[in-house]
């Protein structure tokens, strides 16, 4: 359904209903835009039976028409949670991880709440010293907290996300990418 978030979309859908059967060029005048974003637009939303076509009568003219006067759209966030978790939930197991050691970068905990709640990036340049500040994540927070130190074995993601009482997929599916992130900027070692 990401063709219904695309430019057009849904102005093209309500100007057929409101006109019924167009051709492409019908449509892209009415819009004002082009008639080949038109003809892109028109058959994205064929391929997805919102719309149907026939050829006008007497003449070559395709022209489209909704199927219905109502669309309805249903997000099923519990297929996307169970995806995530399978995909995200392998890929943790494998990834090795504990922090590493650097001067340039100071963390900001919590000790109480047992959760980092920013880190600060150290830089200086001539004498002057500026920071830069990443605010975390509540699940962020928690995996940093919860990541062994670099004089520590490392531990895979997924045993990592277990500590720190992190069991939501896509939390996880999300901290791989923040594990990619503080790997670049020197926070997080992957051990290979």
């Amino acid at each position: 359904m990401t063709a219904l978030a695309r430019e057009y979309c849904i102005d093209l859908l309500r100007e057929l209903h409101g006109t019924g059967w167009s051709t492409a060029s019908e449509v892209a005048r009415n819009l004002g835009i082009h008639v080949a974003t038109a003809m892109r637009k028109l058959s994205e939303l064929e391929a997805l039976q919102l719309l149907e076509k026939r050829v006008r009568a007497g003449s070559d003219l395709v022209e489209y028409r909704p199927v219905r006067a109502r669309v309805e759209i249903v997000l099923d966030f519990e297929a996307e949670a169970k995806a995530a978790a399978r995909d995200a939930r392998s890929v943790a197991k494998s990834i090795l991880v504990r922090e590493r050691p650097n001067r340039k970068v100071v963390l900001e905990a919590d000790e109480r709440a047992e959760v980092v709640r920013r880190v600060v990036f150290v830089k200086t340049v001539r004498l002057r010293t500026t920071a830069q500040v990443m605010e975390l994540t509540e699940a962020e927070g928690r995996f940093l907290w919860h990541l062994p130190f670099a004089s520590e074995q490392a531990a895979s993601v997924a045993e990592v996300c277990r500590r720190a009482k992190i069991e939501n997929p896509i939390h996880v599916s999300k901290l791989l990418d923040f594990v990619k992130e503080m790997e670049s900027r020197g926070v997080v070692e992957v051990v290979r």
